[in-house]
This record gives structure tokens, sequence and C-alpha cells, in this order.
């Protein structure tokens, strides 16, 4: 069991700091389909020949899933007026909802769906998965890059998306956060404990 620090609330002031951009992840395995909103995406080389994204996704999600079954997903980096598409993919599992109803999305079998409006994205296939108990690590090959914009426009941040939100829908998020946490908790202590 991982050790819980006695200043936990001004550790978690701290490292609100960060800022980070906020990502869409889509994949797909046959006819299914799901996405989710990330913050824990990275490029993973510094070979402008072998562009690698590094994407750390919570296990639990259907999304994992789809990426684990496919070995394939999308990363789409998101603009500062896309709030309502961040929503959409933040708000709830794609188990029960078509989280692609109404967007333009375009298919590359037997590629990840690929979203026709945001500030980029990334074709992805992984070539290796780590697992962390609380969360998947997915290294992947960028084959294609569908959306690139045409001059210099700053992403979506994570702050700003959290600000922009109703008070429900903060409140939405902060409990599915919640709940992650806590049904990842066992996991993150079995791995700590067997890695040690």
């Amino acid at each position: 069991m991982s050790e819980v620090p006695n200043n936990v609330s001004r550790i978690d002031s701290a490292l609100r700091l960060i800022d980070r951009e906020l990502w869409i992840i889509t994949a797909a395995n046959g006819p299914l389909r799901g996405g989710l909103l990330a913050t824990w995406v990275s490029t993973a080389s510094i070979d402008r020949e072998r562009p690698i994204l590094l994407a750390g996704i919570s296990p639990n999600h259907f999304t994992a899933e789809l990426v684990q079954a496919s070995k394939a997903f999308a990363a789409h980096l998101l603009r500062p007026d896309q709030i309502d598409l961040a929503w959409n993919f933040a708000r709830d599992s794609g188990r029960g909802r078509d989280k692609f109803a109404g967007l333009g999305v375009e298919n590359h079998e037997p590629g990840p769906p690929v979203l026709s409006d945001c500030l980029a994205s990334f074709d992805c296939r992984a070539f290796a998965r780590y697992d962390a108990g609380d969360r998947l690590f997915f290294w992947a090959d960028v084959i294609r890059t569908p959306r690139v914009p045409s001059s210099p426009v700053p992403c979506l941040r994570e702050h700003e998306f959290f600000k922009s939100l109703t008070p429900n829908q903060r409140q939405t998020l902060i409990a599915n956060r919640d709940a992650d946490a806590t049904a990842s908790r066992p996991l993150h202590d079995q791995w700590r404990a067997t890695n040690l």
C-alpha cells in the first residue's frame, strides 16, 4: 500500500498549478467505438523521423479496452473554443452512449475514428503497453496526422476547461474522478507491492 502524506491538501494545491493540455483519445474495435478526455498524453521521442506518443488511460475505461483490443488510438488536441466537445467526451462512459453522435468523424479502417474538427490529430498504432495498476500506458507510433493547424493556435488547457463548466458539470467531473481514484486505488497498491 502506498504511503499517504500528512499534507495532502498542500500537495494537491501545488500539483494543481500544472495546467495540462486536453486531448480526446478515440479508439474502435470492430463496430464498437469510444473516446475519453485525457490529460496524460505526451510526445515520447526526440527522433523527428519516428514520432511517438505516450498516453496514460485508466484501465476501467471503455476506451482503454478498445485500445488494448485494437492496438490503435487517435489523439486529438483541442482548441480553446471546444469546451462543449471536451465536455461530451468527459462527462460519462461511452459504454452506454455514442459520444460521436452528431460529430464529424473520419473512419480509416481498420484504424480509430478521427474527429474532423480539432486543433490537431494523430493516428497512432500502439507497440508497447505498461500496466501501472491504476493506469495503462500505451506507447504508439504516429502513422499520420490528419489535422494540423495552419498557424500557431493555443490549445485548450485543463484550468480553462474546468473554469468554463457549470457548477453541476464540475461536480460531475469531480465525482467521476473520485470514483476512478477509489476504483483504481487497490490496483495501484497491488502494482506497487509487486514492483518494489
